[in-house]
């Protein structure tokens, strides 16, 4: 069995410090094998926010993982935003924009669905470059088979159920296709705020399929209609389930 605490859009320095506070002592208080971070550090990638973000990092027991999110790149220097987006990412928080976790039994992967930009004015949603696609399939294949496989990305893939037209990542529904068949059976996200899952109806092989899990903010003061909360994923035979703790002002339940 292991268990994956998922937590995304944190956005430093623009979080509720109560909230924060008590998600790392209960993150700390019963750890995970991992924590799972899917984007947005940061509010406006500026380097007080990333140092911010990184101590928070750091004063977690369990290791975690992290991947950019459209927040984690700058908006206010356009020549650092299309010459080195990253850069403060990878000397802030990791050298690794899609970084990879692996044991006995899950293989984490991170893909990286942040564009600098585009002719389109909805950079925002991001989307799925074929490089970052190609390169993850190909640590797939390497990888030994028979593990639970995890991708982790920032943008959502698939809408909520009750949304259908929420905007999701560029170039998605392809990628899911192309995961499924590699034996990803969970993509973890969260952009939107709001927490849900969806499950793709492609199925890689008989008695399949991949499901879409989105967190919501863990920690942010930017809610869209919903309180911070994060998930707890637990991965066992193969399969697996999940709870959303919430905030509820006092305590996470």
């Amino acid at each position: 069995m292991r268990v994956i605490d998922h937590i995304s859009d944190l956005h430093f320095c623009r979080v509720d410090r109560a909230a924060t506070d008590a998600l790392l002592a209960r993150l700390n208080a019963d750890p995970a094998h991992l924590v799972v971070v899917s984007g947005d550090l940061t509010m406006r990638a500026r380097r007080h926010e990333y140092r911010a973000a990184r101590a928070f990092l750091d004063a977690l027991n369990p290791p975690w993982l992290a991947v950019p999110g459209n927040h984690d790149i700058t908006a206010y220097y356009p020549w650092e935003r299309f010459l080195d987006p990253f850069g403060r990412w990878q000397s802030l928080v990791s050298d690794e924009m899609e970084p990879v976790f692996e044991d006995e039994e899950i293989q984490v992967l991170g893909l990286n669905t942040v564009s600098r930009g585009g002719l389109h004015l909805q950079w925002e949603n991001g989307k799925v470059p074929r490089a970052g696609l190609l390169r993850l399939l190909r640590r797939l294949r390497r990888m030994e088979e028979g593990r639970f496989r995890i991708v982790v990305a920032h943008h959502p893939f698939l809408a909520p159920p009750e949304q259908p037209g929420t905007p999701v990542v560029a170039r998605g529904e392809r990628a899911l296709r192309d995961l499924a068949r590699g034996g990803v059976r969970l993509v973890l996200s969260g952009h939107l705020h709001v927490g849900y899952h969806n499950t793709h109806d492609i199925r890689a092989e008989e008695g399949s399929r991949l499901t879409v899990l989105q967190a919501g903010s863990a920690t942010s003061t930017r809610l869209r209609g919903e309180a911070n909360a994060y998930n707890r994923v637990t991965v066992e035979g193969g399969r697996a389930r999940w709870t959303s703790h919430h905030w509820d002002g006092t305590e996470w339940r």
